[in-house]
């Protein structure tokens, strides 16, 4: 580590290379050209038991800016995962200590240490795979029939009469109207929207886990949690809820991903009975 912080530091991150396995490397090349980085104070790091008996490193704090159009800048902790040959196979951003508490000090019987581990490690590589721009990455955690859900708030006058049937709020000026994608509709939009943006940023806020134990032949858990989005064309504010297959640690999938803006009654923000009821 000692190495690869100097490497930041010094902007020689070709120095670091062979502290990576390939696929490490790639992430970590992303990571070095987001907007312009820098670490930030000095490094605490720490070493974790990671998930599927790895390691990983916690404590650098790297901040980057974006000085065109939109100014911005967003500080992250940055997360090392390292494999048996002591590589660095995987970086990250971290989520952020209100929603790595919600998950590691979750009071939850029958949970074992590695679940909250994976579900630490799954929902940090979601975060960064969309700061990031890894659309293949993405592509891969979506199952092919998954179910995708975007609200949009829309102000009432604006909404054709052939959409209302489809409006679920309907609260001072404003309501939100749902839309259903395909996978593949999805991603179309995501490539658009990446393609157009200088920059992405996600933080999560606090969360709320949910093991669907009864389905015992599959390993379900439901996930709602608060984000706040920001790039360099749009931001908002809202919940996002996913339902990921854990069943193969190596290869978790999103059945379900709903987004809700913050303008959403909380009595209808969705949740595992929503869709997960028999």
């Amino acid at each position: 580590m000692t190495k690869v912080i100097d490497a930041i530091r010094l902007r020689n991150y070709f120095s670091a290379n062979n502290c990576f396995t390939i696929d490490g490397l790639e992430t970590f090349n992303k990571l070095v050209t987001y907007g312009t980085g820098r670490i930030v104070g000095i490094p605490n790091l720490k070493i974790f038991k990671g998930a599927n008996g790895g390691v990983v490193a916690r404590g650098l704090q790297m901040s980057f800016s974006f000085k065109h159009g939109t100014k911005k800048t967003f500080v992250e902790d940055v997360v090392f995962s390292f494999d048996e040959n002591k590589k660095i196979s995987n970086v990250a951003f971290g989520l952020g200590h209100i929603a790595e508490n919600d998950i590691l000090c979750r009071n939850a019987p029958g949970w074992k240490d590695e679940t909250r581990e994976l579900l630490m490690e799954f929902m940090e590589n979601y975060k960064t795979a969309y700061c990031l721009k890894r659309f293949d990455y993405i592509s891969d955690i979506f199952a092919d029939d998954a179910v995708i859900i975007v609200g949009n708030v829309v102000r009432r006058n604006s909404v054709p009469l052939e959409n209302r049937k489809h409006l679920v709020s309907d609260e001072g000026n404003e309501r939100i109207l749902y839309n259903r994608y395909t996978k593949d509709h999805y991603l179309a939009n995501l490539r658009r929207t990446f393609a157009r943006n200088e920059f992405i940023n996600i933080r999560f806020t606090n969360n709320d886990v949910q093991w669907l134990e009864k389905y015992d032949k599959e390993e379900l858990y439901a996930i709602q949690i608060g984000q706040e989005y920001n790039s360099s064309r749009y931001a908002d504010k809202g919940y996002l809820f996913l339902l990921i297959d854990m069943t193969d640690h190596n290869a978790p999938q999103i059945r379900i991903r709903t987004w809700q803006p913050n303008e959403v009654d909380m009595t209808k923000v969705y949740n595992a009975g929503d869709f997960y009821n028999d």
